[in-house]
């Protein structure tokens, strides 16, 4: 029994060495990196809404909508036409989600054009959008009114779009909204 301890200690001192000359190497590694390290850099500014600015539209909106007692839906979505955040308020037609989120689609698709846009262009050429009507990541392409982009700096955000009301009630909702959170709709 004393001849097994006798050949573990020496193993298990080798081990011992190994491990604190790895820690002391790991030590002066971490050392000269942390003196070479640039300060720390700022994160890559995005050009997108966040998901607390989508609310607030939302909730502006909404607000807004009960003030004139009207039930509309409001969808928000980011440059690339991706859904960030939608509401349907209690008794808007059940559809209304699907139609503010396919002019919010069509806007940005087309580069942060407004509803107005593209009412007209869809009134100029209508087959323009035929082979689009597929591409809103499952959401109607919706060239109509009540959508706005949302602009900040001349960077394209994302827009809202909205439905269940007159046209141009959506629209004006929809503008009071960005505006209220400091956007702009135009670029």
């Amino acid at each position: 029994m004393k001849l097994n301890i006798l050949r573990r200690l020496p193993r298990a001192a080798a081990i011992a060495s190994l491990c604190s000359l790895c820690l002391a190497s790991a030590c002066s590694v971490a050392a000269t990196d942390s003196a070479s390290t640039p300060e720390v850099v700022a994160p890559v500014q995005t050009y997108s809404l966040s998901l607390a600015q989508a609310m607030t539209l939302i909730e502006t909106a909404s607000a807004s909508a009960r003030a004139h007692h009207l039930a509309m839906s409001f969808a928000v979505v980011d440059p690339g036409g991706h859904l960030i955040a939608a509401a349907r308020m209690d008794g808007a037609p059940f559809v209304s989600l699907d139609f503010a989120r396919g002019k919010a689609f069509a806007s940005v698709a087309l580069g942060g054009v407004s509803g107005a846009t593209l009412e007209q262009r869809f009134k100029d050429d209508p087959s323009e959008y035929s082979n689009v009507s597929s591409a809103g990541y499952y959401a109607p392409f919706l060239p109509g009114r009540g959508v706005q982009p949302i602009f900040s700096h001349g960077h394209l955000l994302g827009a809202l779009g909205a439905s269940g009301a007159p046209s141009e009630i959506d629209e004006q909702m929809v503008k009071e909204a960005i505006e209220a959170i400091g956007g702009s709709v135009t670029r």
